[in-house]
C-alpha cells in the first residue's frame, strides 16, 4: 500500500444481484469497509455483520454518520444519479456501476457534481480491462488497422421468463428506463465507443420479441461515424449464440474479438493504395493472421477497484471516468430514440427530447397497467 492508509469506503445497494461479484474486490487491505446501505434491511445486516461495519438503510444518513472517502454505487441505475450526486455533494469519491444513470441528463448532473466537489465519477466498465480490449487499443492506436472502415458488434445473452420474473422491475421503462440497452448491453456499447469513438448517427430497430416485458429484448441497429466509418449492432435475450462478438475492419487490416481472444489479419499494402495501383480489375489484398501476444489484463472487478484506489491517491486516470462512461449510455438512449421515432437520431443526443420520450413511453407503459 505504500503507506497509504486504506480508503473508507461505503457500499450502497449491498443487496443487489451485482454485489457478489464486487464483494472480493472490497476485502483488500487497501479499503475499508466503514458502512454499508441498502433498504433490504436484512441484507444490509449481513452484510455489515461480514465487514465488521455498520449498516443503513438511508444512504444520507450513512454519509452524516461515517464521512466516507468513496461510495460504491449498487442500486438499480435509476437511483445511480440521485446517489451518486449526494455522495460527491457529501465529499465522497464515487464508483457507479454500469450503466451510470438512465438518461444522459443524470449523467451530465453527476459529471456536474463532481466536478463542482472536485472528486472522482467512476463508471464500472471493466470489460475495458479484458485482455484483448487492452490489445485491441493498442493496436489501433498503434495504426495497425490503418483507417477503420466497419465495426461490428453482435452480443448475445439469452435469458428465460424466468429471470424477469425474479425482479419485476427488469424490462420495465420505470425499473430500467429500457430492456436488453440498459441492462445486458452496456459493456458491449462502451466496447465500441472505446474501440471505435461514439457514433455520430444511428438508426435502430427494437422489438419485444420473446419476452412479456415493456421494453426491448431485441435491437438492430445501423452506425454512421464522422469519418466514414459504418457499423452494425445486434443485441438480444431473445437469441441463442455467442455471448460476444466483435469485428473492426479497416485499411491495412482487421480484428476480431470475443471473450479472451483476439485475431489480427494484416495486409502488406493500404487498401487505399492498394485500389490506387494495383493493375488487376479484379484483384483483392491479402491478409495474414499475425501472431499477437495479448497486453496482461483480467477484465474485473479488482481491476477497476486497483484503478479507483490509485487514482484517489493520485496516481492516473480512471479506467472510465463520468465522461467516459457517458458516451454507452448515451448510445443507448439514441437508440432509443431512433427506434421510438422512427427516424435517424444524431449525437450529441438531445437530453431534453430524450427526457421527453421517456417520460412517454413510462406513460405508455402505466396507462396499459391501468
Amino acid at each position: 500500500m505504500n503507506g497509504k492508509d486504506p480508503v473508507r469506503v461505503a457500499v450502497i445497494g449491498v443487496g443487489a444481484n451485482v454485489f457478489k461479484m464486487h464483494a472480493p474486490a472490497l476485502h483488500r487491505p487497501d479499503v475499508e469497509v466503514v458502512a454499508v446501505v441498502d433498504v433490504n434491511v436484512a441484507a444490509a445486516e449481513r452484510q455489515a455483520e461480514d465487514f465488521g461495519c455498520p449498516f443503513f438503510a438511508d444512504h444520507r444518513a450513512m454519509l452524516a454518520a461515517t464521512s466516507p472517502q468513496a461510495a460504491v454505487v449498487l442500486a438499480p441505475h435509476p437511483f445511480h444519479a440521485p446517489l451518486a450526486i449526494d455522495c460527491l455533494t457529501a465529499g465522497a469519491h464515487v464508483l457507479v456501476e454500469k450503466p451510470m444513470a438512465v438518461e444522459v441528463a443524470e449523467a451530465d448532473a453527476m459529471i456536474d457534481a463532481a466536478r463542482q466537489a472536485n472528486r472522482l465519477l467512476a463508471v464500472n466498465l471493466q470489460h475495458r480491462t479484458r485482455a484483448e480490449i487492452r490489445t485491441a487499443r493498442r493496436l489501433i492506436d498503434e495504426g495497425r488497422l490503418g483507417q477503420i472502415q466497419r465495426v461490428e458488434m453482435v452480443a448475445i445473452w439469452t435469458r428465460t421468463a424466468s429471470y424477469y420474473a425474479m425482479a419485476r422491475w427488469r424490462g420495465t421503462w420505470l425499473g430500467e428506463g429500457g430492456g436488453v440497452l440498459m441492462n445486458q448491453s452496456p459493456h458491449s456499447l462502451d466496447l465500441v465507443c472505446h474501440l471505435a469513438g461514439q457514433p455520430s448517427r444511428v438508426v435502430a430497430w427494437n422489438r419485444t420479441i420473446y419476452h412479456a416485458i415493456e421494453a426491448e429484448d431485441t435491437s438492430l441497429a445501423m452506425l454512421e461515424w464522422p469519418t466514414a466509418v459504418l457499423g452494425t449492432l445486434l443485441v438480444s435475450t431473445a437469441q441463442s449464440g455467442d455471448a460476444e462478438r466483435l469485428e473492426i475492419g479497416g485499411t491495412r487490416g482487421t480484428l476480431r474479438l470475443a471473450h479472451g481472444n483476439l485475431q489480427l489479419f494484416e495486409a502488406d499494402q493500404d487498401l487505399r493504395d492498394f485500389l490506387r495501383e494495383n493493375r488487376e480489375p479484379f484483384g483483392e489484398p491479402q491478409l495474414t493472421e499475425r501472431d499477437v501476444p495479448l497486453d496482461p489484463g483480467d477484465g474485473n472487478h479488482q481491476a477497476i477497484y486497483d484503478n479507483f484506489i490509485t487514482a484517489i491517491h493520485g496516481g492516473g486516470p480512471l479506467v472510465a471516468d463520468g465522461a467516459e462512461g457517458r458516451l454507452s449510455l448515451e448510445l443507448a438512449n439514441a437508440l432509443i430514440q431512433s427506434s421510438h421515432t422512427g427516424e435517424p437520431v444524431s449525437l450529441p443526443l438531445d437530453p431534453v427530447a430524450y427526457s421527453t420520450t421517456l417520460a412517454h413511453l413510462r406513460h405508455n407503459a402505466a396507462a396499459l397497467v391501468t
